[in-house]
């Protein structure tokens, strides 16, 4: 039995160099990583966790916003939120919004692009057309359609009064009754074509095979639509559903543009009324903790449905 403490020592320093080299690579490697996630999460961190972790703080103190003392109070702020009636008011605005709007949105502009992606001629035409409201800054779909809802010259009470339905005109962004759907329409007006190309995206993924696999079981059109691509667009579907959700409950810029909140509150959200809080009553603290539990709503919403998302997949 021969004894070679020289080539096990050689081996044993081309391990460490081996292990070495491998550590250098993955720590190389780490390095280009965060170089490229660095600048981001700095961007991140300065302008959105900043400002979260602050407004956090800021409902927990009496603060107009100027004055350089603020005075600790707790959780009276979100006390007083319990209590007031305008924001419970506007929070039930919020929560019709999302139902009027995944009503409005979701399966009309599904059978919005199932039918356009039948189309066989200028399929570009009818996808560049829909499209173009979402190009739009809300600022001008605001103005227009507060033009279209205009109770003398909007061309919507024009054309009842034309044919003989003058009873049906109404003051559309002055009713309590008809103020928040009107502006759930316009609002569906502007963001539709986006959820429409999401879906289109989705349609062009599904295996035609399936279809005819159908035709040949003699499926008509309204079988393979709930049995074929309501089920390949799940994922799709989900990632709508969830778009249209947070923007019904964080919904700002067109009802202040339309309606700042009224007629009385009637279109109140509490984008609006925090709005209205913090600049024009100057309760800059009572304001945050109403946007803290807007914050939370969004954000509880978002996890729970991502993961019943994960679940049922």
């Amino acid at each position: 039995m021969s004894y070679s403490p020289p080539v096990l020592e050689m081996d044993n320093k081309k391990g460490v160099a081996f292990v070495t080299s491998k550590s250098k690579m993955k720590m190389k490697k780490a390095m280009t990583i965060a170089s490229f996630l660095l600048p981001g999460l700095i961007l991140y961190a300065v302008f959105m966790l900043y400002p979260m972790i602050d407004a956090f703080r800021y409902s927990f103190f009496n603060w107009d916003g100027a004055s350089p003392t603020m005075n600790y109070v707790g959780l009276e702020n979100y006390a007083q939120l319990t209590k007031d009636d305008i924001f419970l008011r506007s929070l039930g605005h919020n929560l019709l919004w999302v139902v009027l709007s995944l009503a409005l949105m979701v399966v009309p502009t599904l059978v919005l692009a199932v039918l356009i992606s039948r189309v066989k001629k200028g399929k570009m035409f009818f996808r560049a057309g829909f499209y173009l409201p979402s190009v739009l800054s809300l600022a001008v779909v605001g103005v227009l359609w507060s033009k279209i809802y205009d109770p003398m010259m909007g061309p919507i009470n024009v054309f009842l009064k034309a044919i003989g339905l003058e009873s049906l005109a109404k003051n559309w962004l002055g009713e309590p009754l008809f103020v928040i759907p009107a502006l759930v329409i316009a609002s569906t007006w502007a963001f539709y074509g986006l959820y429409l190309i999401l879906f289109l995206a989705g349609l062009q993924s599904i295996d035609y095979s399936l279809y005819e696999a159908a035709d040949i079981d003699g499926a008509g059109p309204l079988s393979k639509f709930w049995n074929i691509t309501i089920p390949s667009l799940r994922n799709t579907l989900n990632v709508v559903i969830s778009m249209v959700i947070i923007h019904a409950l964080k919904g700002f810029a067109l009802i202040w543009i339309m309606t700042q909140g009224g007629p009385f509150y009637m279109s109140e959200v509490v984008s609006t009324y925090v709005y209205k809080a913090a600049f024009s009553m100057n309760k800059v603290s009572y304001a945050t903790a109403g946007s803290v539990v807007l914050g939370i709503i969004v954000i509880g919403f978002t996890i729970g449905f991502n993961y019943y998302r994960e679940r049922t997949d």
